[in-house]
């Protein structure tokens, strides 16, 4: 069966996505495995770019994994049950009836349950696109991209999971969105391995810490990458006492890393030679042992 490492971190910018795509591309290119990218960032997805952008597009797909309450108000009585059931406030009292506001509904059908005369049924909504392309790189990626104003990123994650299993690589590497919210779960729940990236700042230790104990309680190994780690060398020490995980490497700032993913180029391809490629190479074969 396809292991799957997920590479997350508990705030934005720290480096999630270069780690991700640099490791893609080790484990295809210098490890000679059978690859696939899913990038579970349904809100702002760019793994594909780091991996050099769409070099060919395998398939497109909507995918409707939303419903949406629909009242018949010649039935409705005006009960107001559905209005004190929702946990989500997406519906209101109007003068016809029960109203809904599509952005907060979550399409649980509880409102539908409580209904005593059965004046609720659902209708599908699309929920974001499905896109499955090979990059310029060579190394297959599924990526969604959740509709505008959409909720249920969570559903859209797990169907790209679902996409990639189907391709039976040998490794799904998943680029996790920030934080530790619905589409964070769904793309670590089962994983083989976690790799967490942190960067040295009081903001991304405290969404570490919480994304650690979400992991802790899912069974969840995990690793940590300390990241621009000589910007605030104090401040790493701190996350090396603090942080209840296993810290299998550092790396530093470096202006390579920048012009690498600017051009759209893993940087194990862009300066294979230098220092923090050397240092990526030690961290991926430490996830390798771990893994095999």
């Amino acid at each position: 069966m396809t292991k799957e490492i997920a590479v997350a971190s508990g705030k934005g910018g720290t480096g999630k996505t270069f780690i991700a795509s640099n490791l893609a591309y080790f484990l295809s290119k210098e490890e000679g495995l059978k690859v696939v990218a899913v990038d579970a960032d349904v809100e702002a997805p760019d793994l594909i770019l780091a991996l050099g952008g769409v070099k060919k597009v395998l398939s497109f797909s909507h995918f409707y994994g939303s419903q949406i309450p629909q009242i018949d108000y010649h039935k409705c009585i005006k009960c107001w049950r559905c209005v004190e059931a929702c946990k989500f406030n997406a519906l209101f009292k109007d003068k016809e009836g029960p109203k809904v506001i599509p952005e907060l509904c979550e399409g649980l059908g509880t409102c539908a349950l409580v209904c005593p005369v059965g004046a609720i049924t659902f209708k599908e909504v699309k929920t974001g696109d499905i896109i499955s392309a090979i990059s310029a790189e060579g190394i297959p990626v599924i990526t969604g991209e959740l509709e505008l104003g959409s909720e249920n990123s969570g559903r859209l994650v797990y169907e790209l999971r679902e996409r990639a299993q189907k391709l039976h690589p040998d490794l799904n590497i998943i680029d996790s969105a920030p934080g530790i919210g619905c589409p964070v779960i769904s793309s670590i729940v089962g994983v083989n391995l976690l790799v967490e990236v942190i960067e040295p700042t009081p903001q991304s230790l405290k969404g570490a810490l919480r994304l650690f104990e979400t992991a802790k309680s899912l069974g969840i190994k995990t690793f940590a990458i300390i990241n621009k780690y000589d910007l605030n060398p104090g401040f790493t020490r701190k996350i090396e006492n603090e942080a209840d995980v296993e810290i299998i490497g550092k790396i530093e700032y470096n202006e390579s890393v920048v012009k690498s993913y600017t051009s759209m180029t893993p940087l194990l391809k862009f300066e294979p030679n230098s220092r923090v490629a050397n240092e990526l190479r030690k961290i991926f074969k430490v996830i390798m042992e771990e893994i095999t």
